[in-house]
């Protein structure tokens, strides 16, 4: 308890001392109880050779503020869409709650200035670093529901988030071709594709994945990324490509009668 205390006093030190309220005057939002916004700024390689407890790092504001974007998401994507079906709204909310979409938001509070991070995570660039940033924008959300409630998550992210989302579903980051391979394969060959890791690479906080795609035992496209998401993505990008290719030299090699489509043989009812 005494340590969760220093760590309160602290905080909110740090907090007025950094930010002299710049971070709240870009929120848009004051809080009664600043601690909770200093909080959500400590990021876990920040408690690196502290006593204090791994859980005084922002990851419960985190998983707070996750849900909460999540449901304000669902709400904003509800209204906004009237027409559209079940599966074009999950699109869409993927997308916008999406890792890259929230760090891309955070530059508009130039979040980095103000995430406190260790000095080893520092010197490899990890207060720019997107992961960090994304944890963070939804960990201030979490620090603001908690202060304010609902409605005032929902002013911000109607100011900051939501007018980007056009920019963010159309962007090319967040077509899902993993979705895109597994109707191809389903539609044409009647199957689905297998992700294998095949390589892991790089010290923990710079991981390197390498996925391939195995489409009936047979190898087709290889992709790498920061995390197996990624990697998958870019593995179904590739083979949908190859898929695409082979698809067309076979249709190419085709001689003209075999393209055109075979008229069916009429029957007559009675006749031998």
């Amino acid at each position: 308890m005494e340590k969760n205390t220093l760590l309160h006093k602290v905080l909110k030190l740090w907090f007025r001392q950094k930010s002299d309220g710049g971070l709240e005057a870009k929120l848009g939002y004051r809080f009664k109880d600043p601690e909770l916004l200093a909080h959500a700024l400590v990021h876990r390689s920040f408690l690196t050779g502290t006593d204090l407890p791994y859980v005084s790092n922002n990851e419960r504001l985190e998983f707070l503020g996750d849900s909460v974007l999540n449901m304000l998401t669902t709400e904003y994507l509800y209204k906004t869409y009237p027409d559209d079906p079940e599966g074009e709204l999950s699109k869409r909310k993927s997308a916008i709650v999406s890792g890259h979409a929230c760090a891309q938001s955070s530059k508009e509070w130039s979040l980095s200035e103000y995430v406190k991070v260790g000095k080893a995570e520092e010197k490899l660039g990890g207060r720019g670093k997107e992961s960090i940033l994304a944890d963070a924008y939804e960990a201030v959300l979490g620090a603001v529901y908690l202060d304010g409630g609902l409605d005032e998550v929902r002013v911000i992210l109607n100011k900051f988030h939501f007018p980007r989302v056009q920019e963010i579903i159309s962007a090319e980051d967040f077509i899902n071709h993993k979705s895109e391979l597994l109707e191809y394969l389903q539609g044409k060959l009647r199957t689905v594709p297998e992700y294998v890791v095949v390589d892991e690479s790089g010290p923990e906080h710079q991981k390197v994945f390498t996925v391939e795609v195995h489409v009936d035992g047979r190898v087709y496209g290889r992709g790498q990324g920061g995390n197996k998401k990624k990697a998958e993505q870019e593995a179904s990008r590739v083979s949908l490509e190859m898929l695409l290719a082979e698809a067309a030299k076979a249709e190419a090699e085709k001689g003209p009668e075999e393209s055109k489509p075979k008229k069916q043989k009429q029957r007559h009812v009675g006749l031998p």
